[in-house]
């Protein structure tokens, strides 16, 4: 029998990025043991072989991917945009919504979905805009189960909620409590998104929340946890500011500081110690924050962690279908996004292969070259 060499946990539940669960980076070295003779008797949903002669199979209960093979021969997860229609002013957006916005078709929606499950996706994350304007929603959710993929929602909560509960994962965005809501996303909608956390708990699915992490939402992150637990949340995803779309004008002073960056993972440490009946997950982007603290490489590799595998374990598709590495770089897809970055501080770093260099948004944004180290990693500050 071929050994396990991956083990990625949950269902993706965001269009950014593949949720990075922190958890099990915590747990003994007998539960992450007793956890891999579990996963050979899971139930598996789809196969897909790869191309050293394993194999990554997707299983439901509990939902996961469990791989024999070191290395991707395709993406896992597609974040796919249907539509650019969206009234709210998220100074975060990392596009340019439109009011008037148009929808993606229902049947191309389903002809891109069918592509993706060929080429050898699992999961779909549906974005927009706001993807609950579009009128076929519901109809977009029975496509992408009737081509056998799993289908999460990111959405602000504001519209109408019933086809969400045809979702496998929804994340609600929630990046903090009253005030510090309205300044996060440009409007008062924090008792708002609490109620739509309520209402899809209530109905039994599987909910959680994206807090877009800032210089002013960081700081309130342990309350702002707190209320959407206290209204059924089950997942938290926490999410690096990008440069891009809205972002860009305002990216100076709204992202993380140097201080800040160096206290994520004590931060996420005593998050999953608060509350340690929620999971807690991180976008590729965080992954320089964790590296800064000596989190071992081993143990994130052993759970399928990714930095930024933009065009590797995931892919993004626009309105308009094209296809490139990630929500926040325009493609096409890249293959040196594949070997990352190896220069400067990151060609001797232990995480090279699982960080590749950082968010390259970010990297792009404020050096003007996309496969650079990170300029915010703490290692990269610390190099000089």
């Amino acid at each position: 029998m071929t050994p396990i060499r991956r083990i990625r946990l949950g269902h993706a539940p965001n269009c950014s990025s593949l949720g990075n669960a922190v958890n099990v980076l915590l747990w003994s070295q007998a539960a992450v043991a007793a956890l891999w003779v579990a996963a050979e008797s899971w139930s598996v949903r789809r196969r897909r072989p790869e191309p050293d002669g394993g194999e990554t199979r997707a299983s439901s209960d509990p939902p996961a991917l469990v791989s024999t093979s070191p290395e991707n021969g395709a993406p896992h997860e597609a974040h796919v945009q249907v539509t650019r229609n969206c009234a709210l002013p998220c100074p975060s957006c990392h596009i340019e919504p439109e009011v008037d916005g148009g929808h993606v078709p229902l049947a191309e929606v389903a002809q891109r979905f069918h592509a993706l499950a060929e080429s050898g996706v699992f999961h779909v994350a549906i974005g927009g805009g706001e993807a609950l304007a579009h009128p076929d929603l519901a109809a977009i959710a029975g496509a992408a189960h009737g081509a056998g993929l799993t289908i999460g929602l990111t959405t602000s909560g504001v519209g109408n909620l019933e086809p969400a509960g045809l979702f496998d994962q929804v994340n609600i965005s929630f990046d903090a409590e009253g005030e510090g809501y309205r300044r996060a996303r440009g409007y008062a909608g924090a008792e708002r998104a609490l109620a739509a956390v309520r209402q899809l708990a209530t109905k039994g699915g599987r909910v959680g929340i994206n807090v877009v992490l800032d210089r002013d939402t960081f700081e309130t992150l342990s309350d702002t946890v707190a209320a959407a637990i206290g209204a059924g949340a089950t997942d938290v995803h926490l999410l690096r500011l990008k440069p891009v779309g809205r972002a860009v004008s305002d990216y100076g002073t709204r992202r993380l500081t140097a201080e800040q960056g160096m206290r994520v993972w004590p931060a996420l440490v005593a998050l999953v110690d608060q509350f340690p009946a929620a999971t807690f997950r991180v976008d590729c982007a965080m992954t320089p924050f964790l590296a800064a603290h000596d989190v071992p490489p081993e143990r994130m590799a052993a759970f399928g962690w990714t930095g930024c595998h933009g065009g590797d374990a995931l892919i993004a598709v626009d309105t308009a279908g094209a296809v490139s590495p990630c929500s926040f770089v325009p493609g096409p897809v890249d293959p040196a996004w594949r070997e990352g970055v190896a220069e400067g501080a990151c060609e001797s770093c232990a995480w090279r292969s699982l960080c590749r260099g950082g968010c390259h948004a970010v990297a792009a944004h404020l050096t003007g070259r996309l496969l650079v180290p990170d300029p915010e990693c703490p290692r990269v500050i610390a190099h000089g």
